[in-house]
């Protein structure tokens, strides 16, 4: 009899300990990814705010998953290639329990995700969004995303190019700095915008 209060008991702690572990090694999952993003959202601000000439920085891939880059609207040829990822960088990664809420874009570096921002605020946006599987297990989907942001007197923006490598599960992310332009009054405001367009590549 000791030995059915035993095993009930190991059952019971299982059966409860085992959520709480994948739940905590989803949190850490997250906060890792979260910190890669925020490396390689450094990285594209300062080489478009600074960059004059020929500049080029790699960061590894630590984390597990499908890495995609997907161009600026206006640098794709059939203009209906570009879709929601417009602009952006991005990790499909499974997770064992959802750690944000299911089903809609969720800003994780800043609250204001709107298409156009006040200067000061975040350029390079970082989203997330969760789906549950039908296996029960979810897909978490990570989204560095470039929008514009506007000063009284100027705009703004950095535009994403995709290298030849669009795809990959590891290896690295390659960025280099492609030029810097003005748009006569091309910002939500009416100012001009500047542009500072950042190639981004996988090897």
């Amino acid at each position: 009899m000791l030995g059915a209060v035993v095993v009930s008991l190991v059952g019971a702690a299982y059966m409860w300990g085992a959520p709480l572990t994948e739940k905590r090694s989803s949190l850490a999952e997250s906060e890792s990814t979260r910190a890669f993003f925020e490396v390689l959202n450094a990285e594209i601000k300062e080489m478009a705010q600074t960059c004059t000439g020929s500049c080029t920085e790699n960061v590894e891939l630590s984390q597990k998953g499908l890495f995609s880059v997907f161009n600026y609207e206006q640098y794709y040829l059939d203009q209906s290639a570009a879709n929601e990822y417009n602009n952006s960088v991005v990790l499909t990664a499974a997770a064992a329990k959802n750690v944000y809420a299911l089903d809609r874009w969720v800003g994780i570096n800043t609250g204001n995700i709107g298409g156009y921002a006040g200067f000061g605020e975040q350029e390079g946006v970082l989203l997330v969004r969760m789906a549950k599987n039908t296996a029960g297990d979810y897909t978490a989907v990570y989204r560095l995303w470039y929008r514009e942001v506007d000063t009284p007197n100027k705009g703004f923006r950095i535009d994403v190019e995709s290298g030849p490598v669009q795809n990959v599960t590891s290896g690295r992310v390659s960025i280099s700095y492609d030029g810097r332009f003005v748009i006569a009054g091309g910002a939500a405001n009416g100012k001009d915008l500047e542009i500072s367009r950042i190639k981004v590549n996988f090897a």
